[in-house]
């Protein structure tokens, strides 16, 4: 009985993020999760539904930013701040 208590208190159960999941079972996981989600937790749609427009919204501005503010040569560069030229 004693080897049973220590072994409950060494042993807190499995870790979510402890699974393996990877490519296209990874991809199915999640649709499920999101599926029990919703079905388990019906006022989870509207979460749901404002993250993906919200993900949308942002999505598109930053592709309507990029379209009217294409990188240049020059920005690339800057993004080097380690890294500095020595002048000839």
């Amino acid at each position: 009985m004693k080897d049973q208590a220590r072994w409950v208190e060494y042993h807190r159960g499995p870790r979510i993020d402890a699974i393996p999941v990877v490519g296209v079972g990874g991809l199915i996981f999640a649709i499920g999760i999101v599926v029990l989600a919703l079905v388990g937790l019906p006022i989870a749609k509207w979460f749901l539904l404002g993250a993906a427009i919200l993900g949308v919204g942002v999505a598109g501005a930053l592709r309507f930013f990029r379209r009217v503010h294409p990188r240049t040569e020059v920005e690339e560069t800057q993004l080097n701040v380690g890294r500095q030229r020595q002048q000839p």
